[in-house]
């Protein structure tokens, strides 16, 4: 984990500088989890070019949380895999894939905890919800996403993984 943590370091560092985050929002996306496993995933699996993955996968999630956040939103085209939204930000060059399917499975378990937790609220503002409309079976698809990821072992990826992701965690930092 130490390389991982100095990479997280000096990837997380340089995409505050470049995003023109101040200290407090800096520090938020240090300590999101969410974040670091996007930018660590390209490394625990062994890809290939995984530095360039790391930011680039993390640009994007950084653009689906700040002003170009309604760019990322669900929509209608989204419905058909639960890993449509997430298509942006998982492209990886070779790696482990079975631990690339653990990592991107639990973005996406952490994406229907959003949806299900926000039913009214998207409801309410007229925000398109796959979980509400009825395209995804929120118990099934997360018994589903449950199964996969537990059916792959990566104690790196459980280091990572706590408190800010599951059905109270926000998706942004």
């Amino acid at each position: 984990m130490g390389l991982i943590n100095r990479k997280w370091d000096e990837i997380s560092d340089s995409l505050a500088a470049a995003f023109r985050m101040d200290e407090d929002e800096k520090r938020r996306f240090k300590a999101k989890d969410i974040a670091k496993l996007i930018g660590a995933l390209p490394f625990i699996a062994g890809c290939e070019d995984a530095e360039r993955t790391a930011v680039t996968h993390l640009g994007t999630y950084i653009l689906s949380v700040r002003e170009t956040k309604p760019y990322f939103n669900a929509t209608m085209g989204d419905s058909t895999d639960v890993f449509e939204r997430l298509r942006l930000g998982s492209n990886f060059k070779g790696g482990n894939q079975r631990i690339i399917e653990k990592g991107l499975s639990i973005l996406a378990l952490n994406m229907i905890y959003d949806y299900n937790r926000d039913i009214d609220i998207d409801d309410a503002i007229g925000k398109y919800n796959p979980v509400s409309d009825g395209s995804f079976d929120y118990s099934s698809l997360r018994a589903d996403l449950e199964r996969k990821i537990e059916s792959v072992v990566s104690p790196e990826i459980d280091t990572i993984v706590c408190s800010d992701i599951g059905p109270k965690a926000y998706w942004g930092f």
